[in-house]
């Protein structure tokens, strides 16, 4: 299983990165979680499973959706849930698309 975290420049979502990587552990799901920049998106086509976006980069949810359509779930973590790093509300929204891919 394989989940980027996009933001603008891929240092902002290190925190969340490592707090996914933690529930990733305690469900017992082999995850890796990499935090990339938005200009490095594209190079991920077909290597993701899953693509999640940062609050500053939301605006791109709909291009990303159709550049990962049939490769990847999409979807962009909540404002308040990234700025509190609750890495917990993003797992549990993504989980079900998790244990799906697997």
């Amino acid at each position: 299983m394989r989940i980027i975290l996009v933001c603008n420049a891929g240092m902002s979502t290190g925190i969340m990165q490592m707090k996914l990587e933690e529930c990733a552990r305690k469900e017992g799901i082999d995850a890796e979680i990499e935090a990339i920049p938005i200009a490095e998106v594209e190079e991920q086509v077909g290597k993701a499973d899953i693509v999640l976006l940062g609050p500053q980069v939301r605006f791109a949810q709909k291009d990303l959706s159709k550049m990962f359509e049939g490769k990847a779930y999409v979807c962009s973590i909540d404002l308040q849930d990234f700025g509190l790093m609750r890495a917990d509300r993003v797992w549990a929204k993504i989980l079900p698309e998790v244990k799906a891919r697997m």
